[in-house]
């Protein structure tokens, strides 16, 4: 993949980019102990991502048994899962951290649609995932 290739936001090729900068992230680090599944999802994405016409596609990162797993899907469990409007959260995922805020508006619309379910602090030991947002946001379409 070419470093400046952009692709639709939660595409195979955008998830295999997450899946890279994970792996490359987390070399080397202890994982012993860690078992945690995060998933985000998105609903309503367009046509062309969800061939199945399921209404929601997605994305997971799941750690145990000192390996790490990031394949495109939407999981019956998770311990962490977002899930909000593809075309709501959209610009936020194309923004980098260091970007200005988003309007007003739009922050409230994403905040109204964001559904959390889980303890997300269980991911916090995780620091190698720390940039991971501005990897993937430069890459999106």
């Amino acid at each position: 993949m070419n470093e400046s290739t952009r692709y639709d936001f939660c595409s195979h090729d955008w998830i295999a980019v997450a899946r890279g900068f994970i792996e490359q992230q987390a070399e080397g680090a202890d994982l012993t102990g860690i078992s945690v599944t995060f998933n985000e999802v998105f609903t309503d994405p367009p046509a062309h991502l969800d061939p199945e016409g399921l209404g929601k596609i997605g994305w997971y990162l799941r750690i145990a048994d000192n390996r790490i797993d990031v394949r495109p899907g939407v999981l019956a469990e998770a311990d962490v899962r977002a899930t909000v409007d593809y075309q709501t959260v959209l610009p936020a995922a194309r923004r980098l951290s260091t970007d200005p805020p988003l309007d007003e508006e739009t922050q409230k619309a994403l905040a109204a649609s964001i559904q959390r379910e889980g303890d997300a602090s269980v991911l916090s030991g995780l620091k190698w995932l720390s940039g991971l947002h501005d990897v993937l946001a430069i890459r999106t379409l």
